[in-house]
């Protein structure tokens, strides 16, 4: 499964040329991440109330055009792998554009993956239990491992 996350940049996240500034790509990772995972019926908060989050452990990230202020934008993020604690998401960002006029062979301004590792409240890592929610909704998507970056 991968989903498609619609947003706009803002001006706040561009420089004086009106160009996306490199450390927003990260933030757009997580905003599309969180959003599909919302979109399955598992607000974050809902997840995290039950004492389990996740820490970055490790991210990658590849540029290739620069995205500006005002344009509309499609991050689609795949759930890479899962093993043990942690998971792997891989993201490809879109001009929405392009994306709606050639879909598959649209081109990627850039792309990357996180990998997560889920954590207790104190911060000590673990595996989400099975019986979890969560768990069982992860363990349902088909992973796509030709989307690490």
């Amino acid at each position: 499964m991968i989903y498609d996350h619609r947003f706009r940049v803002r001006y706040a996240e561009t420089d004086q040329m009106g160009v996306a500034h490199h450390a927003v790509y990260l933030v757009w990772f997580e905003m599309a991440r969180v959003e599909w995972i919302r979109a399955l019926g598992f607000p974050w908060g809902d997840i995290e109330a039950t004492g389990y989050a996740q820490a970055v452990h490790q991210t990658h990230l590849n540029y290739r055009r620069p995205a500006r202020f005002d344009q509309l934008l499609v991050m689609r993020v795949a759930l890479v792998e899962m093993r043990g604690p942690r998971m792997r998401f891989g993201y490809r960002l879109h001009d929405a554009a392009d994306f709606d006029q050639h879909s598959a062979k649209s081109e990627t301004l850039s792309f990357g993956s996180i990998e997560l590792v889920w954590v207790t409240r104190d911060g000590r890592p673990t595996r989400l239990p099975t019986d979890h929610p969560a768990s069982l909704m992860f363990a349902s998507i088909p992973a796509h491992p030709d989307w690490d970056a």
